[in-house]
């Protein structure tokens, strides 16, 4: 069987696509002979690991260094971290036979690299979010960029290559793109009768924080429901940005036309509510694992055209793209899948067929498990 050790010591702790895709993959390759140990700080995957009896330890490693106060204090913290994780890796490599070190977060990629390999251990990055100041204005990036060439990095989408590439100067021959992969047995295909003009429920499954452009999409409604009066809007999902986005939803008088249903461990069943999708993000779009799981569910989606995005959606042939904070495009490419509704189950059908073809679960847990065994 082979052994891998998970580092992961977050800045914060969400439930997201990195949390998400985590679990997934080693679930996925747990049936495959492979056995997983996560030692973390973060709340949410050491949780996600206990409820599933899977191998965890929790530990101290501080802050992630991706913000200026944590930067500040890195110099003084760095020096315990590294000790600690040292003895973690020797302890694991000895007592579990560990043979990869699987790094997620910046801390254990600066510090723990260079001793993984020292020991013997093949070293795997990933790299879940696009590349911005957290990393292009980053001190550490120097080390970031010269413990690069012992590790092989794995990119959810096109996108952070090239920006690792370009703005960092990574060697692309180290970067690995790795798309993001749905349970198709999960996610299936519903039959939607298009011809039902008395329902338009258009929903929204993200974090509900500033980068994830809700207020947006709230707006769009107000301009919606102008032509379609039934239209509703249901979000899913919870966030520090609720009540602002909730007393927009009043101020625009949308109050029962918005419904907010918070976290939702069964996501699967909210997508069967739906009839259309939509993402509109800002900023910080990688990839949208959620565009994949309503494209695998048969339903018409629309997204920002930003970050990965664009690698997900063929623009007019398996979903539409709209520019990133306009209101307006949003509503309008809504208006056009109530309106042309030949067109939208054209687009729907062509989704389902690439999200077989591209983004199964099946087809990222082979293409991990020989990165994994190589």
């Amino acid at each position: 069987m082979k052994q891998v050790l998970i580092f992961k010591f977050p800045y914060s702790s969400l439930y997201g696509g990195g949390e998400k895709h985590t679990t997934l993959l080693v679930n996925e390759l747990g049936k495959k002979g492979f056995v997983f140990h996560l030692v973390s700080s973060c709340p949410v995957l050491l949780q996600e690991f206990k409820k599933r009896k899977w191998s965890w330890k929790k530990t101290w490693a501080g802050k992630e260094p991706v913000s200026k106060g944590a930067l500040l204090i890195w110099p003084l913290v760095a020096p315990f971290v590294f000790v600690n994780l040292f003895r973690i890796l020797l302890s694991y490599r000895i007592k579990k036979k560990v043979t990869v070190l699987y790094c997620q977060s910046l801390t254990e990629k600066i510090l723990a690299t260079l001793p993984a390999r020292m020991i013997g251990m093949k070293v795997i990055w990933i790299e879940h979010v696009t590349v911005e100041r957290w990393l292009t204005k980053n001190p550490l990036r120097i080390f970031y960029r010269l413990f690069s060439r012992f590790v092989t990095i794995v990119v959810i989408s096109r996108v952070i290559k090239e920006q690792l590439v370009q703005d960092i100067k990574i060697d692309k021959n180290k970067i690995e793109v790795v798309y993001n992969g749905i349970d198709l047995d999960v996610f299936v295909m519903k039959n939607r009768r298009w011809e039902n003009t008395a329902r338009f429920n258009i929903g929204c499954v993200a974090r509900l924080e500033k980068e994830k452009g809700i207020e947006f999409l709230i707006q769009a409604i107000k301009i919606v429901r102008e032509f379609i009066p039934f239209a509703r809007l249901i979000i899913v999902g919870e966030g520090s940005e609720r009540k602002k986005l909730q007393w927009l939803a009043e101020r625009l008088e949308l109050k029962e036309a918005v419904q907010w249903v918070g976290h939702q461990e069964e996501i699967q069943k909210w997508y069967g509510y739906f009839d259309v999708y939509v993402l509109p993000s800002v900023t910080r779009e990688s990839f949208g694992i959620t565009l994949v799981e309503a494209m695998a569910s048969g339903l018409p989606v629309i997204a920002s055209r930003i970050g990965g995005t664009p690698e997900v959606i063929d623009h007019n042939k398996d979903g539409l793209l709209a520019e990133p904070g306009n209101s307006q495009d949003i509503a309008d490419k809504l208006l056009y899948l109530f309106n042309n509704r030949s067109k939208t189950q054209e687009m729907v059908t062509t989704a389902r067929s690439k999200v077989e073809e591209r983004f199964s679960l099946e087809r990222m847990a082979r293409d991990f498990y020989l990165l994994f065994r190589k």
